[in-house]
């Protein structure tokens, strides 16, 4: 090989090298810059993933959104996990508590399972001697402790007894259940807590609504005028009151919804009573005391507010709308009354009858209203029409003002056009419990203050005397005030020792019953007395009529039904005495002797329209009604309902007067007060005397048997159920002695010799009437039986005697009572019994005995009947008399309206009837 081709192989290789040179630089190159990319690269890995470790922290944590990036750089938006949480809460922030659309769907259940709104369980009640029980589930408990209270509901340590299957009650309103249990006190018992009963200090005017504290006493009567009156008698309204409220607007939670809670402790969750005004636990204007215990909202931890949300008794849904926890609460409320008008001719106080919740007054005015409370913490229980505070009152489906046009008949609602929220979407009710009548802390005196309680100080300083014993003359009282004022030592007069400054004991239970001025079964100004009690409590549920019919029947037998009644003020005056001589469709004229003239009413204190009782003596008749507008002439009726009324028996020999024997008359009138257990009080003395004796009148109906100075027999005007204290004068009133007394039970009379001169005043209980007469009226389900009685026994139809007839029953053979069989013959016409006698009611039979002490005897065919939405037992019937040889009965039911006579197969003029139970028995359903 030459040096050239040498050369050109050096060349060639050399050329070779520096291109792989060349190439391999290139390499270099490259791999420095694909390095570079990479460290790049992985610079920009670091910082996305640094970015969204940022974001799932924030994710976490924050609410909102957040921003993460895929490898490639692509952004995208994630909501965050509070933002997730949130929007599942919106739909229901808790599975275990119902969402708004759960609990109403469980309202529109319960409104269909139940007939309305009212009690699903009465509650037990306590049975010791003392503690007398209303009806099912609410009772007296009479001790220093409990002044001015009623019990509803027991604690499971105390004696118990009831038919409930819940200690405390259970209500279902507008679909909502409430456990009533632990209002103001710390067991399951509910303490229902009153005003203090009137002192004398307080004025209404029924011509304003309006009612004026005084400073005392003699001020207050000083301002009376014919409409001002001074407050000595009223009745309190209890209610209960349920709501919807945002737990958020306070912050506070409470058991059961109960805003009375009276238990500082939940199931280890302590609660406290300062989380809210006082006021909104109030029971009424008058209560400043009452707190009840809740729990900050804010403060529970998760699994204590899971116990309220995960516990249906606490009401508590969620509304998504809203985005709120909603409670529905209660408070029971106890409102101070104006006077004793609640309704109109003392009609149950219930949504279905009533379409305003208010006082009707004098005159039916209705000028003042109860306001709805609900969430407000502020206590406003009254508002008058003429201030225009009506308009946040309450009124019932009845009305055309009411606020939901869904509900039924058997709550109060807000009105439609008030003018502040009382409420979540304004979901406010009412349902009554009940109505109490309340006595007074003035001095007790037959003729001036009998509603009084306490006693009377000496005028010659030596203490305090009852208003009979010792005397002081020329220096005892002679109006109302007098039972009022406190003037210790003054020689002018005796005055009452009202319970304030050193006299607070007399008349309360603080000071024991000997330091009471009242002869009877109400000692205390400050005990709710079971026989005080208007129970206006309704069963929710659906009741079978036929099975209804038959339970309440033998209830009504048995004398446990409940009934209300006034007792009577007599005042005889120097005309006192005259004869029929006639009467027709409007009226009777009356003359001053058997052919005299006519008598001069009007110009001898007898004005027209003045109630007036009329009694016959030797017929045994007893009369009422009132003078007429024609001088000379009264209005005049069987049945004490009748007195102050215009309604006229024509003849009047229909039942029972004659033209030839001598008439007794005085003005009597109905004390406005009403009582189940009546303080009763019989007079016995000759008009002259009684009218010498109490000028002004006095507490207490006349015993048509004038002393004569021989013993003989006094038959009691009513069913003597105990007798408790006699007063005794022989000399006008100067002198008394005070006595018990015993008496004749089953002929109910007393045998006692009576002096010439003698007044006395027997003072016993006895029971008020539980029937009224009424229309013949539609009849649900079917007819009942016939039952006859002429029993003594209140508790074996003698109640029920008296309250259809005024008549009580004597026996003294057995069988005294009976079912006369199924009844047979009768007719329906549009759902009532015909009238007509070809199809009055058949029966057999009945087979009870002549009685000792010329026992009346009833019969009384009874069903269930509709009035307003509510049920009430019917009675179809007669009184029988026996004439020694049999009852003169037709074995027909006479049916009419009201009260009426009819003449038996023997000749006698009998009574015959229709009348309801006072109280209803049950809510009407069609399903």
């Amino acid at each position: 090989m030459t040096i050239e081709s040498q050369l050109a192989q050096l060349q060639q290789a050399a050329t070779e090298q520096t291109e792989a040179s060349v190439q391999l630089a290139n390499n270099i190159t490259e791999g420095l810059q694909e390095i570079d990319q990479v460290k790049q690269d992985i610079a920009q890995t670091y910082q996305t993933v640094n970015q969204n470790n940022q974001a799932l922290n924030d994710w976490q944590t924050q609410s909102g959104s957040v921003n993460l990036k895929d490898l490639n750089g692509n952004s995208h938006t994630l909501p965050t996990l509070k933002s997730l949480i949130a929007d599942a809460q919106s739909v229901n922030p808790h599975p275990h508590v119902m969402t708004k659309a759960q609990f109403d769907a469980l309202r529109d259940m319960r409104k269909q399972q139940y007939a309305g709104s009212g009690f699903v369980e009465w509650g037990k009640h306590n049975y010791s001697a003392n503690n007398v029980n209303v009806n099912e589930g609410i009772w007296q408990y009479i001790a220093p402790s409990a002044r001015n209270t009623l019990i509803m509901g027991e604690a499971a340590s105390n004696k118990i007894a009831g038919t409930s299957n819940t200690i405390y009650p259970v209500v279902n309103i507008d679909g909502v259940t409430h456990h009533v249990s632990r209002v103001a006190h710390t067991s399951t018992q509910s303490i229902l807590k009153f005003p203090s009963a009137p002192d004398g200090t307080k004025t209404y005017d029924s011509a304003s609504g309006t009612v004026t504290q005084h400073s005392n006493a003699e001020a207050a009567f000083a301002a009376e005028t014919e409409t001002n009156k001074v407050i000595t008698s009223r009745k309190d309204l209890v209610f209960l009151e349920s709501w919807h409220e945002k737990i958020v607007d306070k912050d506070v939670v409470y058991p059961l919804g109960n805003v009375q809670y009276g238990a500082n402790n939940y199931k280890g969750i302590a609660l406290r009573n300062n989380l809210v005004a006082q006021g909104y636990s109030a029971f009424g204007e008058w209560d400043t005391g009452t707190k009840g215990h809740g729990v900050k909202w804010s403060s529970l931890t998760e699994p204590q507010k899971a116990i309220f949300l995960g516990e249906p008794e606490h009401n508590i849904y969620y509304d998504p709308k809203a985005k709120a926890y909603i409670q529905v609460r209660y408070r029971i409320r106890v409102v101070e009354g104006m006077g004793t008008i609640w309704s109109y001719e003392g009609r149950s106080i219930t949504p279905q009858i009533e379409s305003f919740l208010g006082y009707l007054g004098e005159g039916n005015r209705a000028l003042s209203r109860i306001q709805t409370r609900g969430k407000l913490d502020d206590v406003i229980d009254w508002g008058t029409v003429s201030s225009g505070e009506y308009i946040n009152g309450y009124v019932s489906k009845n009305s055309q003002y009411e606020i939901f046009n869904d509900r039924d008949s058997s709550q109060w609602v807000p009105r439609y056009n008030q003018n502040r929220e009382c409420a979540y979407n304004n979901l406010c009710f009412a349902i009554p419990i009940a109505l109490v009548q309340r006595l007074n802390q003035g001095a007790y005196h037959p003729s001036y203050n009998p509603m009084g309680c306490g006693n009377f100080t000496r005028p010659d300083g030596n203490g305090i005397t009852r208003w009979y014993r010792p005397k002081f003359s020329n220096v005892e009282p002679t109006s109302t005030v007098e039972c009022f004022t406190l003037d210790y030592g003054n020689p002018d007069h005796m005055a009452g020792a009202p319970a304030r400054g050193s006299w607070k004991s007399f008349g309360s239970i603080v000071g024991g019953s000997v330091n009471s001025g009242r002869p009877d079964q109400y000692n205390y100004h400050d005990t709710i007395y079971a026989g005080q009690v208007e129970d206006l409590r309704l069963s929710a549920k659906k009741l079978n009529v036929n099975v209804l019919r038959e339970n309440e029947m033998y209830k009504a037998i048995a004398g446990k039904f409940r009934g209300k009644g006034k007792t009577l003020f007599t005042k005889f005056k120097a005309l006192h005495k005259g004869y029929y001589r006639g009467s027709n469709p409007q009226n009777a004229v009356f003359r001053k002797g058997a052919d005299g003239s006519a008598i001069d009413f009007y110009g001898n204190d007898f004005p027209k329209n003045t109630p007036v009782m009329v009694w016959q003596p030797a017929t045994g008749t007893t009369l009422y009604g009132r003078i007429s507008t024609s001088n000379s002439h009264m209005m005049l009726a069987s049945g004490s309902h009748n007195l102050e009324s215009g309604k006229h028996i024509h003849p009047l020999e229909r039942v029972g007067l004659n033209q030839s024997d001598i008439c007794y008359f005085a003005e009597v009138s109905m004390l406005p007060a009403e009582f189940d257990s009546l303080s009763w009080i019989d007079i016995v003395g000759s008009p002259e005397n009684i009218a010498a004796t109490f000028p002004d009148g006095v507490v207490g109906q006349w015993i048509p048997e004038t002393p004569d100075g021989t013993s003989k027999s006094y038959s009691f005007n009513k069913k003597l159920i105990a007798p408790y204290h006699r007063c005794l004068t022989g000399d006008f009133g100067q002198t008394w002695t005070s006595e018990s007394f015993t008496i004749e039970y089953i002929p109910n009379s007393i045998r006692k010799p009576h002096n010439t001169e003698d007044v006395a005043l027997y003072c016993y209980a006895a029971n008020a009437s539980v029937s009224e007469p009424e229309a013949n009226s539609k009849i649900r389900g079917n007819v009942g039986g016939v039952y006859a009685s002429t029993h003594s026994s209140p508790r074996e139809g003698n109640k029920l005697t008296s309250s259809l007839t005024e008549l009580v029953g004597k026996a003294t053979l057995d069988p005294a009572q009976e079912f006369a069989g199924e009844i047979k013959g009768y007719r329906l016409v549009e759902g009532k019994l015909n009238a007509s006698y070809k199809y009055q009611p058949k029966h057999d039979e009945i087979n009870i005995p002549a009685q000792e002490n010329q026992s009346p005897l009833i019969k009384a065919l009874y069903s269930v009947t509709e009035k307003n939405g509510l049920l009430y037992l019917q009675f179809h019937g007669a009184e029988l008399k026996h004439n020694g040889t049999d009852w003169g009965d037709d074995q027909t039911i006479p049916i009419i309206d009201g009260e009426n006579t009819k003449t038996d197969l023997n000749g006698n003029t009998v009574k015959v009837f229709c009348h309801h139970t006072l109280f209803p028995i049950g809510i009407a359903h069609n399903g």
